[in-house]
């Protein structure tokens, strides 16, 4: 059975005006979302179609009784496509004819089931309307492309509850039978809006009983409350998972930092103590000697983990005073953690700064070609905000590839705006046409095609790279021009 939705998760939905219960939100008012997509038609092909694989998978079994049809496996790619869900069916039979024991988890796992179709919708007309939604979310800002794809869940919950109406008063099913809209991350809310508040008491009395449990929670005094859900933070199932139990200590601030202290001197628990208090931040005085004790006395990943921790909080000195007893890997990896993605978990994190790693590479050479492989692009790089701009700019001039590799890469995010588009795209153009490593000039291409229409007037500037000597840059530049609008290579 899927895990609930996160705390963090579920108000990210309320906020955007999918929050359970209440009437329809015309989220296509606000956020920048166009009217070029037929939204009215697309609901109705969608309606349509859901209504006759239901009425067809009724009719070819009629010794069956289906319960619930179900719309999942959403893709997307934040900025870029969108598709089409897939369908699934299962009837009471096929579920029993299943173990007791497996029942209750693929009772509501769609993919589980024996009738599970992405082709629900004609080929050419499921193809069409994705190109068409994705070119509605994708034409504008990112904010548009938030927006659009809010409005296409507000979509899917419509098209539940329509089909479901439309199935029980022609007769093809009964009351009971359910047509739901599921999705990993906003699982719960997206199923409160499809199903009544007595339905989903009925279907999933599991957050019923979260409810009143998280209720109590919130009840207790803040230390209460970080103790419980450090107790909670290896839990698998019940009414607060190890996830969401994170989600919390990092909620609470440095006021979780009594609680998830104590961790740092237990075996196999000290590596998650420590990334929680990286990514809450803001550390004082006593969880950095905790920290830089645990660096003496951890072993193995929890060893590593700390340092990771030290470094995050920008002390990777106390890491350093240490350079010939720890391992080599312990310190490859916390002179590399504050660039590399899991920064961006982080409540409040030291700004970017390529200092400390180039003072690394200057003062002990030896751990650059480690650095190089820790630090390689595919790696996964930090995101950067608006007031590390001129520090990732800075990197582009650096003499270390390795910090000329991170800089190009965190520049590629046109969610930095059209402010720092106009600073940052004549840079990555240089870039380009200048750079000795054949990579970063490679790299330097793909961020300039992250930026989209912005960065159509350096076509010109891609197009010369076709006669790079390095056969990796030529490829992603006829890339690039193939991706541009289709603009032939």
């Amino acid at each position: 059975m899927y895990d609930v939705i996160n705390e963090a998760g579920l108000r990210r939905m309320e906020g955007a005006g999918l929050a359970a219960g209440g009437g329809e939100v015309a989220w296509g008012q606000d956020g920048g979302v166009a009217v070029g997509l037929d939204w009215a038609g697309f609901e109705c092909a969608l309606v349509d179609a859901l209504v006759q694989a239901v009425r067809s998978a009724v009719a070819e079994h009629p010794g069956e009784r289906f319960y619930a049809a179900v719309l999942d496996g959403v893709y997307r790619e934040t900025d870029g496509q969108i598709t089409l869900p897939n369908l699934g069916m299962n009837s009471i039979e096929a579920l029993a004819q299943l173990p007791v024991e497996d029942q209750a988890d693929v009772r509501w796992s769609a993919a589980d089931w024996e009738y599970y179709d992405d082709e629900w919708l004609a080929e050419d007309l499921a193809r069409d309307w994705e190109r068409q939604l994705t070119a509605e979310a994708c034409r504008g800002t990112m904010r548009q492309w938030e927006a659009t794809f809010r409005r296409y869940l507000s979509m899917l919950v419509r098209v539940c509850k329509r089909s479901r109406e439309v199935l029980r008063t022609s007769g093809v099913t009964d009351r009971d039978f359910v047509v739901l809209l599921l999705d990993d991350e906003y699982h719960e809310v997206l199923i409160k809006r499809v199903l009544t508040k007595g339905e989903v008491s009925r279907y999933f009395p599991g957050y019923d009983q979260r409810a009143v449990e998280l209720a109590r929670i919130g009840a207790l005094p803040v230390a209460e409350r970080a103790a419980y859900y450090v107790a909670r933070l290896e839990a698998v199932d019940g009414p607060v998972s190890g996830e969401e139990a994170e989600v919390a200590l990092r909620d609470l601030g440095p006021a979780a930092f009594p609680a998830l202290i104590p961790m740092l001197a237990q075996k196999e628990r000290a590596w998650k103590a420590a990334k929680l208090l990286a990514d809450i931040g803001q550390p004082d005085d006593d969880t950095v000697r905790a920290l830089h004790a645990a660096l003496t006395r951890c072993e193995g990943p929890d060893q590593s983990w700390v340092a990771c921790a030290l470094a995050r909080l920008g002390r990777l000195d106390l890491v350093l005073d240490q350079i010939d007893r720890l391992p080599r890997e312990v310190v490859v990896g916390a002179v590399a953690a504050p660039y590399t993605s899991f920064r961006n978990q982080a409540i409040a994190a030291p700004r970017l700064d390529y200092r400390p790693l180039q003072d690394v590479i200057e003062r002990w050479p030896a751990y650059a070609p480690a650095l190089a492989e820790e630090l390689k692009p595919g790696r996964g790089y930090c995101d950067i905000t608006v007031d590390e701009v001129d520090e990732a700019i800075r990197g582009l001039a650096s003499p270390h590839v390795v910090i000329r590799w991170h800089a190009v890469c965190v520049l590629g995010e046109r969610r930095l705006g059209a402010t720092v588009a106009r600073r940052v795209l004549p840079l990555l153009g240089q870039t380009v046409s200048q750079d000795p490593d054949a990579t970063v000039r490679r790299l330097a291409i793909l961020s300039l095609l992250w930026w989209r229409k912005d960065s159509h007037r350096y076509a010109n500037v891609v197009r010369e790279a076709l006669n790079d000597p390095a056969a990796e840059v030529r490829e992603v530049a006829a890339y690039w021009l193939r991706e541009q609008d289709g603009r032939p290579a």
